[in-house]
C-alpha cells in the first residue's frame, strides 16, 4: 500500500523538477541574450525576467540574485564552448601524439603547423555561427571588463583551447611549452580570429565588405593560414 502511494509522489517531484531544469535554464537563456547585449551592469532583473517570460521573484528563488544568473550564463557559455571545442582539441592532441610515426623533422613540422590551422579554423567557424554571437560577445565583454566570473570562463574553456595550441607550435618553433613566446604565438593566433566578433564591424568597413559572405570567409582562412606559416616559421 505505501509502496503504490509513492509512486505518484514520485512522479509529482520529478514534473517538479523537469518544470524548475526548464525554468533555470529559460532564464540562462535569456541571461545570454541579455547579458551579451547590455552587459553586467546594464541587465537589469526586470529586463531578464521580461525576456525569459517569467516572474521576477524566480530570478532569486532559482539564483540567489542577478549575479547568480550572471555565473550561471557563464558556466553554460564555458560548458557549451567546451563541448564544441572538444572534438577539435582531442583530434589535434590525437595527431600530436602520433608525430613520431611521421618521417623527417621537416614533415613533422608541416603536420604540426596543419593541426594548429585546424584548429583555428574550427575557431574561426564557430565564431561566424550566428548561434554563437551572443557567446562570443560574453567572452570579449569578460575579456574587456573582467568580473570574477572571468575565472570560470577561462579555466573551464579558454585555457584548454591555448594548451592544446601550444603543444604544436613548441614542436614547430623548436622550444618548450612553457616559453613565454610559444604562449604569446599561441594568444596572437587565438586573437586574430577573435577579430571576426571583437572587432567585425572594423574588419567589415575596412576591408569594404558589406557581409562575410563564403569568398569572404575563404580569404579569412587563407590569411590565417598563411599567418601561422609565417609566424611558426625557423630562421633558415
Amino acid at each position: 500500500m505505501d509502496d503504490k502511494s509513492s509512486i505518484p509522489n514520485k512522479q509529482i517531484k520529478k514534473k517538479l523538477q523537469s518544470k524548475t531544469d526548464a525554468t533555470r535554464l529559460t532564464l540562462i537563456r535569456a541571461g545570454v541574450s541579455v547579458f551579451s547585449r547590455k552587459g553586467y551592469d546594464g541587465a537589469s532583473n526586470r529586463l531578464l525576467a521580461k525576456k525569459a517570460g517569467v516572474n521576477l521573484a524566480l530570478i532569486s528563488y532559482h539564483f540567489g540574485g542577478k549575479r547568480g544568473l550572471y555565473f550561471a550564463v557563464i558556466r553554460h557559455v564555458s560548458h557549451k564552448l567546451a563541448v564544441r571545442f572538444a572534438p577539435a582539441i582531442k583530434k589535434l592532441e590525437s595527431d600530436f601524439s602520433h608525430l613520431d610515426q611521421i618521417g623527417t623533422l621537416k614533415q613533422q613540422r608541416s603536420a604540426c603547423l596543419a593541426m594548429v590551422k585546424a584548429l583555428l579554423i574550427a575557431n574561426l567557424e564557430l565564431l561566424l555561427n550566428r548561434q554563437t554571437a551572443s557567446w562570443a560577445m560574453l567572452v570579449y565583454r569578460e575579456q574587456q571588463l573582467p568580473s570574477k566570473a572571468f575565472s570560470l570562463l577561462y579555466n573551464e574553456s579558454l585555457v584548454a583551447i591555448l594548451t592544446a595550441l601550444e603543444k604544436p607550435i613548441a614542436f614547430a618553433t623548436q622550444r618548450s611549452e612553457s616559453d613565454p613566446a610559444v604562449k604569446l604565438l599561441a594568444l596572437s593566433l587565438l586573437a586574430q580570429v577573435q577579430l571576426v566578433r571583437s572587432a567585425r564591424h572594423m574588419l567589415l568597413q575596412h576591408m569594404e565588405w558589406e557581409t562575410l559572405s563564403d569568398s569572404e570567409v575563404c580569404l579569412l582562412k587563407k590569411h590565417l593560414s598563411a599567418q601561422v606559416d609565417t609566424l611558426l616559421s625557423l630562421p633558415q
